[in-house]
């Protein structure tokens, strides 16, 4: 058997227990309220400056994809100027080539004129040479023909 004291004792405890539950709980509950409190105030406070900075990331992103466009763009044009540019270089290079051609068969056709030409003057001189001695008197250019030479 339990000795009644024992019982009167346990109970007691019991009741301390039950109160330092129901303490605790109270407190709990008070710290949540202030803790809710303290999220709404800063709510309160902080509100604004969240929505500002989700406007600054906003306008952020949108100048971002801007410049994305902006540079997507300049790329584009830089590829068609050099694309351009490329098509006028093999365009010159035909040119210069017909060119080259040209000024080569000018310049074989001005080697081709002088030659002709130097002869022309050398024949030009062997017949004044020719004539000179012809009006000279002197000794015929061509030896005289004989009668038995055959053409």
């Amino acid at each position: 058997m339990i000795p009644t004291w024992t019982a009167v004792v346990t109970a007691f405890c019991l009741i301390i227990i039950a109160l330092s539950a129901v303490l605790v709980a109270v407190s709990v509950f008070g710290a949540v309220a202030g803790f809710r409190a303290f999220l709404r105030a800063f709510e309160h406070i902080a509100g604004p400056a969240v929505d500002d900075v989700r406007q600054l990331v906003g306008n952020i992103r949108r100048e971002a994809d801007s410049l994305v466009g902006t540079s997507r763009d300049i790329r584009l044009k830089i590829v068609r100027a050099a694309d351009a540019a490329e098509q006028r270089l093999q365009d010159l290079d035909a040119l210069v080539e017909v060119v080259q051609e040209e000024v080569e068969d000018a310049a074989l056709d001005v080697a081709a004129t002088v030659r002709s030409v130097r002869r022309g003057f050398s024949i030009w001189r062997v017949g004044s040479r020719v004539l000179r001695r012809r009006r000279r008197g002197d000794r015929p250019a061509v030896p005289p023909r004989e009668a038995g030479d055959a053409d």
